[in-house]
């Protein structure tokens, strides 16, 4: 979808997304240093066929070892060619969003409602650009994905490469299974990952980590008054204001929520966590959301 680019867009730059999209993850990282030259051969490859005169990859400052590989391989491939730089990015959570990737690498601000595509980007993980080069070079669809076991709960920690469709059960055995009854089991990142209650689902294309937390990690902490410090505010990366979209949430006031602009919020978590009073911001969030889009399908 994202290579499919409208007519009446005008893209000069790819930027290519090295950073995780949040804690524990490593799987972007593995594939820097796996496989640097499939991700050099799928950013010549789109870079070519799309006509894009300027390629970004961007890497956080926490792996300079995947900033090292894929700086020589620049280096060596594209040679006097100045379109296709390497850069590193400051590591802060959550820089691996799309929007925040597009004014990181480009100083240029995806207004609200509208995609990278807009203001001239097309914004690519990793993992999907070196999947491209090895689609292109063996004609094989993507059949396994690689992605991040981690937790206190489990044996042995580590990055697997899946077949798509094996159960979350028979990667945690692989993985030693685990060393402790986990208390809360999570299909992605702690932030914006699902919690599962089942270990016997499958994994899908979009399964990036599986993370098992024992008790002393998974400590739910009780919910006290909004003392307010503003401290969600500061932390969120759209410029939301948490406390005053609940206020306008509990009165159902459409006007102010819109005006509020929780529609653009990412549901990233970088409130809730930041929250003294351990307030489930990011539900308040949903719920607003949900608010307006019900009173959008009533008219």
């Amino acid at each position: 979808v994202k290579l499919n680019v409208p007519a009446d867009k005008n893209i000069d730059t790819l930027i290519i997304n090295a950073a995780e999209c949040e804690p524990y993850i490593t799987v972007d990282y593995r594939e820097c240093i796996d496989n640097s030259w499939d991700i050099c051969s799928g950013i010549k490859t789109v870079k070519e066929i799309l006509n894009i005169p300027n390629v970004v990859i961007a890497v956080e400052d926490n792996k300079p070892d995947a900033f090292e590989i894929l700086h020589q391989i620049v280096d060596k491939e594209a040679g006097a060619d100045s379109s296709i730089k390497i850069m590193q990015l400051k590591s802060v959570y959550p820089q691996g969003a799309e929007k925040m990737m597009v004014q990181s690498a480009t100083g240029r601000q995806v207004p609200p409602g509208k995609l990278p595509a807009d203001v001239g980007c097309i914004v690519m993980n990793v993992t999907s650009i070196a999947f491209i080069a090895r689609y292109l070079k063996t004609g094989k669809p993507l059949v396994s994905r690689s992605m991040t076991v981690d937790g206190m709960a489990i044996a042995e920690p580590k990055n697997v490469r899946v077949p798509i469709g094996t159960s979350f059960a028979d990667v945690v055995e692989f993985c030693g299974g685990f060393k402790e009854d986990p208390v809360k089991i999570i299909a992605g990142g702690p932030m914006m990952g699902m919690a599962i209650t089942d270990v016997n689902y499958p994994i899908s294309k979009s399964n990036n980590a599986l993370l098992a937390f024992s008790a002393k990690d998974a400590k739910i902490f009780r919910e006290t008054d909004c003392i307010r410090c503003g401290r969600c505010a500061a932390a969120c990366p759209m410029s939301l204001a948490p406390t005053k979209i609940i206020r306008d949430s509990k009165a159902k006031d459409i006007d102010a929520l819109n005006k509020d602009g929780v529609m653009v919020c990412m549901e990233c978590g970088s409130c809730a966590y930041s929250c003294p009073a351990k307030k489930p911001l990011v539900q308040h969030m949903r719920l607003a959301k949900s608010i307006i889009r019900e009173a959008g399908a009533k008219k």
